[in-house]
């Protein structure tokens, strides 16, 4: 008797013989493609990174739940822009996904004119994986010891008001924004080139502050070298329960940054609608939700309504932070 064959598989089989060379391209041996559907999960950062660590997980959970191949490739470069043209460009046969981080569908076509995609037109939102937070933070040689001392500080001597950021036009760029218009005090946006080397000055005490991601200050909180004065967040970061929130220091910020899933808009609808199905799945199995917690980040499943509306939630506030701030677009 002969098996059927599901709609998935039928459907993605019929395009893996008109994509062999980007098999060919991505490494992938013509007899495994044969074998098994393909699944293109962009990445917009470089191997190694929590991003990319997190896209892996969940590229293995998808493989597991729908019996398709997937293959993670990396297109680092101006902040996940790059990642997210190509899904732009992404046909209905290369199956393509995007790991996203929030900056590229909030603050990347707010701070650009030009950033080369649309959220609303080339993208379709799969779901929400995790939250993150992004903390503020100062050397544990420095003399203060809370938010309070941080803006008096700022107030009494000029350097002590540089912040270290990830990256102009970030969110740390904005929130650095927010804390001078709400404290009346001046503050300098020093940016870097992502979050590790900025936590390296910080730890080494060559800038006074930073604001950058909580989960990349765990280890050296825990080790004595950093001091977490507060976290941009709606609740307390678990790993870091004894420190405050913005909102419970005097002013809320809006939903937290989070890491999910979106599909090229050409991706045919059956197979989003299953890709849907299966990450909703992956928040029943106790062991995927572990992976995702181990990498310090939050496991929270948003469904693709939901992402939607964060997105605009989020697009709507730091919009007007952008506006406000007179910052240049690029």
């Amino acid at each position: 008797m002969m098996r059927k064959t599901s709609f998935l598989a039928r459907l993605l089989q019929k395009t893996l013989l008109g994509t062999a060379a980007t098999v060919a391209g991505l490494g992938l041996p013509a007899a495994q493609a044969q074998d098994k559907p393909l699944v293109r999960v962009l990445v917009g950062f470089p191997p190694g990174v929590g991003t990319d660590n997190l896209a892996r997980m969940y590229a293995e959970a998808l493989s597991e739940s729908l019996g398709v191949s997937t293959v993670v490739e990396n297109r680092p470069g101006a902040g996940g822009q790059l990642a997210a043209q190509a899904l732009r460009q992404a046909t209905p046969e290369s199956n393509t996904l995007m790991f996203t981080v929030d900056h590229q569908v909030v603050m990347l076509p707010l701070i650009m004119k030009s950033p080369g995609f649309d959220v609303k037109k080339d993208m379709q939102p799969v779901a929400r994986l995790v939250n993150f937070y992004t903390c503020l933070a100062v050397p544990a040689s420095s003399t203060v010891k809370d938010l309070a001392g941080f803006v008096e500080a700022a107030r009494k001597t000029p350097d002590q008001g540089n912040v270290a950021i990830p990256a102009p036009g970030s969110q740390p760029h904005f929130l650095t924004y927010v804390l001078q218009q709400k404290y009346g005090v001046d503050l300098r946006a020093v940016p870097y080139r992502g979050a590790a080397p900025a936590i390296v000055d910080l730890v080494g005490g060559q800038i006074a502050s930073a604001i950058v991601p909580c989960d990349a200050l765990v280890q050296y909180r825990q080790g004595g070298k950093v001091r977490i004065l507060a976290v941009a967040s709606e609740k307390r970061y678990k790993p870091m329960a004894d420190v405050p929130t913005f909102g419970e220091l005097g002013f809320k910020m809006p939903a937290d940054s989070f890491l999910g899933v979106y599909a090229a808009a050409s991706m045919k609808p059956e197979l989003v609608r299953q890709i849907s199905g299966a990450t909703r799945r992956m928040f029943d199995s106790p062991k995927v939700v572990e992976k995702f917690a181990s990498t310090l980040m939050e496991p929270a499943y948003a469904g693709p309504d939901e992402l939607r509306s964060i997105v605009e939630k989020n697009t709507e506030f730091w919009g007007e932070q952008v506006r406000k701030s007179n910052f240049q677009a690029q």
